[in-house]
């Protein structure tokens, strides 16, 4: 007895239930998938402001802190209002540097109050 796989998969295919039984699969590949390219996009100094400091407002401070800290400074692509910076890269400083995470956590202490 030889088994047809192709035909097999086509038959499936077919069946209303392959579709209802797949969605699940598909949707959460996908859903990984942007999350992912998310992580890799490219914010403004507002937006990386609220990133790094985990509160809004604090646009000002980061720039501050861009000139103070090379670094930081070297992440950036572009130059004063077209600077961007990738989330993945703010993570990585973030995760490196002690006074980062100390300056998220307040920023997200103070969100909570």
């Amino acid at each position: 007895m030889t088994f047809d796989l192709v035909d097999m998969l086509v038959t499936a295919a077919q069946d209303p239930r392959f579709g209802a039984a797949l969605r699940p699969v598909v949707t959460d590949a996908v859903k990984a998938a942007l999350s992912e390219s998310a992580a890799d996009a490219w914010l403004t100094i507002e937006q990386a402001a609220l990133y790094v400091y985990g509160t809004t407002g604090k646009g000002e401070a980061l720039r501050k802190l861009i000139a103070r800290n090379p670094d930081l400074a070297r992440l950036a692509s572009g130059e004063g209002r077209m600077r961007r910076f990738r989330r993945a890269d703010l993570d990585r400083w973030i995760s490196s540097s002690t006074a980062a995470q100390r300056r998220r956590e307040r920023g997200e202490h103070d969100r909570q109050k």
